[in-house]
């Protein structure tokens, strides 16, 4: 099996990129972006940096993001490492947040739920018999805790 690559769009608060033929490496942890793309997007600046362990070994400090990615009509949240000569990289949490996987045997990308649908590993910050009672919906519930968030830190 040769490399794997996929079209993805970087969407963020100034503007959409789309990226064409972008490896898709099963070993990273995130997508890896260049600077430049990052900031024509407007994706959204982490208050943090993080050490990164590159592939010939190599340690960088990284710069993390926060933007929509989409890649055959999946679309959903990515975090973004990005640092100076950075190599674009699809990685393994944009590929479970879009519902996607790489199949070994065809060297493809396939889904592993349909489009829309996710998983959430947490409850949301709300009074523990609302998530519960059945007049309202859980994805309601996690919109108004998002909204409700969103509101606080603008």
């Amino acid at each position: 099996m040769g490399h794997i690559t996929a079209n993805i769009n970087i969407k963020g608060e100034k503007g959409e990129r789309a990226l064409t033929e972008v490896l898709v490496d099963t070993g990273a942890t995130y997508t890896m972006l260049s600077p430049e793309v990052v900031k024509q997007v407007g994706a959204i600046k982490a208050s943090f940096t993080m050490d990164v362990e590159l592939g010939d070994g190599r340690k960088v400090k990284a710069e993390v993001y926060y933007a929509l990615a989409s890649i055959d009509g999946r679309e959903g949240p990515a975090i973004i490492l990005s640092f100076a000569e950075a190599k674009e990289v699809v990685g393994v949490q944009t590929l479970e947040s879009l519902g996607l996987k790489l199949d070994p045997t065809t060297g493809k990308l396939e889904a592993t739920r349909p489009k829309g649908v996710a998983y959430f590993y947490t409850f949301c910050h709300c009074e523990p018999k609302a998530w519960q009672s059945h007049e309202t919906p859980y994805s309601t519930l996690l919109a108004k805790n998002f909204i409700k968030r969103r509101k606080i830190n603008e």
